[in-house]
């Protein structure tokens, strides 16, 4: 089998390296355009989890180039070369890195564009259809499931207590102790191939979804098998602008997405009926091995979304890097299934 295509950490001229102003903040995206061999297929933004980058997408940008899509892959906020605001919470929220996507699309002149996440980048995906429902032509999602906004608040702890035990983690990283032992170069490299599935020479893991990272172990973690030496020196390069504050503050925006999604979504009588229902093309994909988002999670989703392709790969959390081929061929039969079924002729129109 030929192996899978991927962009390089350092010096590929496949791609660019760009920013934009964006509402008050800087951001760094990648861009790569289509190949001029195929006919041109219009602009898929993609947006990474944590703890990854735009970088994340690195086996997906050349095949989604391949089949005549430009691609823009955003670091999203606190990641990377994307401004990293320390005590405005505000900032990593769903409502925020719509409203960001919205401009970046606006500067670049894009009227319509697709759109596929991964990890927190797959919950921020349904919240950008749903705030910007015209901008989306269809979208993907890799590992996480659509959950509905909520008119009651449920904080993470009831939520950990009550149903979902497997977040519990979540609890760890917003605690404020996870950057407090992992602020140097050698601490996030240790970190990352941690969260990465690396393990001690004696096969121990120093992660557990049910508890958190093991702040003791961890520094006894080896290398990841999912990077290369240049990728993770990439990876390191990249977390050490701004540390891991800017990550983990995903974590702790549970009270602000619900109150931005009770403005914007209940209204004033709390009604659900206001909320937009998504009737876009969604190809969500399971992890069946992903510790973190179990496939429980995921039962709802033919009756929360109509137009919905659903499909497993037998991986755990890093399915885009354990399994390239498989995820590149479903997206892409996909797209071409329920996207470009028309040869492409109503895609283009609206892009």
């Amino acid at each position: 089998m030929m192996p899978v295509d991927k962009i390089r950490p350092f010096h590929d001229p496949r791609v660019q390296y760009r920013s934009a102003h964006l509402n008050g903040h800087t951001y760094g995206y990648l861009y790569s355009p289509a190949a001029t061999s195929t006919p041109h297929r219009g602009t898929i933004v993609l947006v990474h989890g944590f703890p990854d980058l735009s970088f994340g997408w690195r086996y997906q940008i050349p095949f989604l180039t391949s089949i005549g899509l430009d691609v823009v892959a955003i670091d999203s906020m606190g990641y990377g070369r994307t401004d990293s605001p320390r005590y405005t919470l505000a900032d990593y929220s769903f409502k925020r890195a719509a409203d960001d996507i919205a401009e970046l699309c606006r500067q670049l002149g894009l009227p319509h564009i697709l759109l596929g996440g991964h990890d927190w980048g797959g919950a921020i995906v349904y919240r950008v259809v749903q705030y910007y429902p015209g901008l989306i032509t269809a979208f993907f999602s890799i590992c996480t499931p659509y959950f509905p906004p909520n008119p009651e608040y449920e904080p993470l702890g009831t939520l950990v207590q009550k149903r979902l035990p497997n977040f519990r983690y979540q609890l760890h990283f917003a605690s404020g102790e996870i950057e407090a032992a992992v602020q140097s170069k050698a601490e996030i490299r240790q970190f990352l191939s941690n969260l990465y599935g690396a393990r001690t020479p004696d096969r121990q893991v120093a992660f557990d979804a049910e508890k958190g990272v093991d702040l003791a172990l961890q520094p006894h973690v080896g290398t990841s098998k999912l990077l290369s030496d240049e990728e993770m020196d990439y990876y390191v390069q990249e977390y050490s602008r701004h540390g891991i504050n800017g990550p983990l503050n995903w974590y702790r925006t549970r009270e602000v997405n619900y109150l931005d999604e009770w403005v914007h979504f209940f209204g004033t009588d709390g009604q659900i009926n206001h909320v937009p229902k998504i009737e876009h093309e969604l190809l969500f994909v399971l992890a069946t091995r992903d510790q973190a988002i179990k496939p429980f999670m995921a039962e709802k989703m033919r009756e929360r979304v109509p137009n919905l392709t659903r499909k497993e790969v037998q991986t755990g959390h890093w399915a885009l890097w354990e399994k390239p081929d498989e995820c590149n061929r479903i997206i892409g039969d996909w797209l071409e299934e329920k996207v470009f079924a028309d040869g492409g002729k109503g895609l283009k129109s609206r892009l």
